[in-house]
């Protein structure tokens, strides 16, 4: 394996990277007081309430209460999150199998989900996926991954869930039970005013209901939520383009081909379907595969579709996420084309007020609707996979140019903590050179007021919600992310991990930066990266080992650098009577160094108190993705 030698001192370490070291230290420190008072002892939390509790909904809630746990750790969090991460998966999987659905069986059968949404699955088994991604040898996940994705491949006869002649999956509430028609019956007929108040109606053909406040009206709740049962309980959802993370997470564990194949089918069925509608993605599937077949022919109005409850602001999440998998499963960028074609469609139906583009997010009868500044996070995925100026420039014509938001790190309420991509963005364009001590600093602040928040607590636990650990998880990593592995944050609703870089430290033979060292990815590009790494320790040498993406799925080519060659006797013993001076000797005893590497790993030896600039030569998606760990 090649091995760099950093070795160019500095006088005055960046401010970013002693931010980012300080930033793992705190994190590292700020779980303690999560587990001591908000978790049983057996990694079970303290929610539900009620021993019988009954629902089809709150396992995910529980799972993404520490969802970034494990990636934290992979980055370069301590030992003690990885295991409280193993602790709070099992468990929350063996609280929950204790809950029942109204069904007479409870909410997780066979480990698994018993049949929900992938808007839901998604978000929850976030927590899943990075942990195979953070401890791909622990064999019981592995073994769980291959049977989860199980589910979908028509490996388990009590979860016929796939019809594979027709590629297509039979219910949008689907699990370890097959296909969840049940819930959809004993529900949903149920809904109320309350519950369909938050969101836009999802069907606007029904007599008598023109607003979501005509539903107060005598039988209207019950009128559309017999609809719904209707017409939504039965076939595909584009939601359930999500189930690609699940099957695409076994791959990663095990390589088995099968999962490659499945995904590559599946998505493609889609991309298919688009096209035979015109260049719009349809968001349900009949039985029979015809699009719209419960809804009278109409391409909108499925199940967490383009009409109710989220529109775009989910589906966005599904075609990005099974795109992005199909491409690293393949190795063939034009996946990508999938969410491009919509988010280009949405584009063109958009209007400009003021300087800032305004683009539809929902569809139904009346047309085009929900009109809002688009989003940054699901076009900065389609350009860290392709890499095209012509993604850029997508980027860049739907800045909010009101707000400004692409040149400030702003507090707001998401749940992973993110929502910085414009941000981001710009830093590596080189527009916003503030931007990695802005995000270091912001993310302290929200470990601080999670702290703060515990510190000060009177709730009482008997009044606790489904979101209580949510508020409170002192784990916050967009920052990490974005500036060391060069990545946005997956897409929440069940996107992987998809990253230009990803570390490990050969002493401690771990996942992660180590310790000391900090790195910042300053630039991006097809077949190039630069990569800054400060090892701010004053008197130990650190060694990191580089991995070409979060799955080995790249290759480094070439590295370039500079290194401070060997000094005479005589310049060794000059003194030097300012910092100035001295950085200024520095320069000038610099060298130029490239080394061919042709793999996707690589060593760095970064001496006490230096820092190296890497010019990276990459292929991307050339090799087989796997977690396998450097060493295995």
């Amino acid at each position: 394996m090649v091995r760099v030698e950093g070795n160019i001192p500095f006088v005055e370490p960046p401010q970013w990277a002693v931010l980012e070291r300080s930033l793992i230290d705190l994190m590292d420190a700020a779980v303690q007081p999560l587990m001591e008072h908000y978790v049983r002892p057996d990694g079970s939390v303290l929610w539900p309430t009620t021993d019988d509790f009954s629902s089809i909904d709150g396992l995910d809630d529980a799972y993404e209460s520490f969802h970034n746990w494990p990636l934290f750790y992979a980055l370069g969090g301590g030992d003690h999150v990885l295991e409280y991460s193993h602790r709070t998966w099992a468990g929350i999987t063996e609280q929950f199998s204790r809950y029942d659905t109204g069904h007479g069986h409870p909410m997780v059968v066979k480990e698994y989900e018993q049949g929900y949404d992938w808007m839901h699955q998604g978000e929850g088994y976030l927590f899943f996926y990075l942990l195979c991604l953070a401890d791909p040898t622990h064999q019981k996940n592995v073994e769980r991954a291959r049977r989860y994705a199980g589910f979908y491949l028509n490996e388990d006869p009590e979860a016929p869930n796939y019809d594979a002649p027709k590629k297509l999956i039979r219910c949008a509430h689907n699990g370890s039970m097959g296909p969840a028609h049940r819930n959809f019956e004993k529900h949903y007929t149920a809904y109320r005013y309350a519950q369909w108040k938050p969101w836009p109606l999802p069907f606007h053909d029904i007599p008598g209901i023109e607003t979501v406040a005509d539903l107060q009206k005598p039988g209207m709740e019950e009128k559309m939520g017999q609809a719904l049962v209707e017409r939504m309980s039965r076939g595909d959802v584009a939601c359930n383009l999500a189930v690609t993370s699940m099957v695409t997470n076994a791959y990663l564990c095990s390589g088995g081909d099968q999962y490659r194949a499945w995904v590559e089918e599946y998505t493609s069925a889609w991309i298919e379907r688009t096209r035979q509608n015109n260049g719009i993605l349809p968001d349900n599937i009949g039985l029979s595969g015809q699009i719209g077949e419960y809804i009278n022919g109409k391409w909108y109005g499925g199940y967490y579709g383009w009409t109710w409850p989220h529109g775009w602001h989910h589906l966005s999440d599904a075609c990005m996420a099974a795109a992005e998998n199909a491409a690293l499963l393949s190795g063939d960028l034009r996946y990508m084309d999938f969410p491009r074609s919509q988010i280009d469609v949405l584009m063109q139906q958009g209007e400009m007020r003021g300087q800032t583009l305004y683009a539809p997010h929902f569809y139904h009868d009346k047309g085009w609707d929900g009109y809002s500044p688009m989003q940054a996070h699901p076009t900065t995925h389609l350009w860290c996979m392709s890499m095209q100026r012509e993604d850029m420039a997508r980027l860049k014509r739907q800045r909010n140019y009101d707000s400004d938001n692409w040149r400030q790190v702003r507090s707001h309420s998401s749940k992973h903590g993110g929502g910085h991509e414009a941000a981001w963005t710009a830093y590596l364009e080189g527009e916003y050179p503030e931007y990695p001590v802005d995000i270091l600093r912001h993310n302290h602040a929200q470990v601080y007021q999670r702290l703060a928040f515990m510190r000060d607590d009177q709730q009482d636990p008997a009044t606790y919600g489904d979101w209580y650990l949510q508020v409170r998880n002192p784990i916050t990593v967009e920052g990490l992310v974005q500036l060391t592995m060069g990545a946005p944050l997956f897409m929440y609703n069940g996107g992987l991990l998809m990253a230009r870089l990803r570390y490990f430290d050969p002493a401690r033979r771990r996942p992660g930066l180590p310790l000391d060292v900090a790195a910042l990815v300053e630039s991006l590009a097809d077949e190039r990266a630069v990569l800054h790494l400060v090892n701010l320790h004053p008197t130990q040498q650190r060694e990191v080992l580089l991995q070409a993406g979060a799955f080995g799925e790249h290759r480094f080519t070439s590295v370039a650098y500079q290194q401070r060659r060997s000094l005479s006797a005589e310049e060794a013993g000059v003194g030097h009577t300012h910092a100035a001076q001295y950085q200024q000797t520095v320069r000038g005893q610099l060298a130029d160094k490239t080394a061919t590497i042709q793999g996707r790993h690589f060593t760095v030896c970064l001496q006490a108190g230096a820092a190296i600039r890497l010019d990276l030569g990459m292929e991307r998606f050339v090799h087989k993705p796997s977690y396998a760990l450097p060493w295995k």
